[in-house]
């Protein structure tokens, strides 16, 4: 009777799009200091921008001036603001060192994957430079929370979509996921003015067959890495008005 009563309550919470997504998606992360606007920013419609909030610079004319900058520079990642693993079953299968080392490699990563993302650009507007230049525009990143996806956790989300049905684990299967957050910003040196400023997270998605991802302590973290870039450079280079694609909520693919 019980098996049956907690099936028809996730059929009923996953029946529709709009509840699916709000149980596989990641909660909202709080802002840390490395931001300058977060007071200003608000929650975004994952319907038009793929980030959880974003501030944008509200000038016409900071914006215009800003195009007639070449270049544009990817500085280090910040890791002063990251967070302690805040989910116990990581705890459990993570030592800091372990964290910490991965923490340095994913920084590493980000930082190389959003340059790939500005050089590969379907419209680039700048040139990515290894040193900036006086008039170049920065991007600085901040990776603030890194939880290892714990493997243990992956197995016991996979049990229970095979004792009821693809994708019922988003429901409880939070503190059973790896979770990983970044802010961001966008700055023009020349006029001393912020033009962007984003934060956003993700947690291992919730699989509809099988996540390899679920078996890896920091592969989905690498795939958000690069996922973020991508939309990052494209929120850059689109008109406020466009819309840029958030991330799936399901995994549909192996990895």
């Amino acid at each position: 009777m019980t098996a049956r009563f907690f099936l028809l309550l996730l059929a009923a919470l996953l029946g529709s799009c709009s509840h699916a997504r709000k149980f596989a998606k990641a909660r909202p992360s709080e802002s840390t200091p490395f931001l300058r606007h977060a007071a200003e920013m608000r929650a975004s419609d994952p319907g038009r921008s793929p980030f959880a909030r974003v501030w944008r610079n509200p000038s016409p004319k900071v914006w215009q001036n800003a195009r007639e900058r070449w270049t544009i520079h990817i500085a280090p990642v910040c890791l002063d603001h990251l967070r302690p693993v805040g989910r116990a079953l990581a705890r459990v299968e993570s030592g800091d060192e372990a964290r910490e080392r991965a923490a340095a490699r994913l920084a590493a990563y980000l930082r190389e994957e959003f340059a790939r993302a500005f050089r590969e650009s379907p419209g680039p507007r700048q040139e990515v430079v290894a040193a900036p230049a006086a008039d170049s525009l920065l991007v600085e990143l901040a990776l603030v929370e890194l939880d290892p996806n714990p493997v243990s956790g992956g197995v016991t989300r996979r049990f229970i979509n095979l004792l009821t049905f693809p994708g019922a684990e988003s429901v409880v299967g939070d503190p059973l996921k790896g979770r990983t957050a970044i802010e961001g910003r966008l700055y023009d040196p020349v006029q001393k003015q912020v033009l962007l400023e984003f934060t956003d997270v993700e947690q291992n998605r919730s699989a509809l067959i099988l996540s390899l991802h679920d078996y890896n302590h920091y592969s989905h973290a690498r795939k958000v890495a690069r996922e973020w870039a991508r939309q990052f450079e494209a929120l850059v280079r689109m008109p406020p008005s466009a819309r840029v694609k958030d991330s799936p909520a399901f995994m549909i693919w192996l990895w």
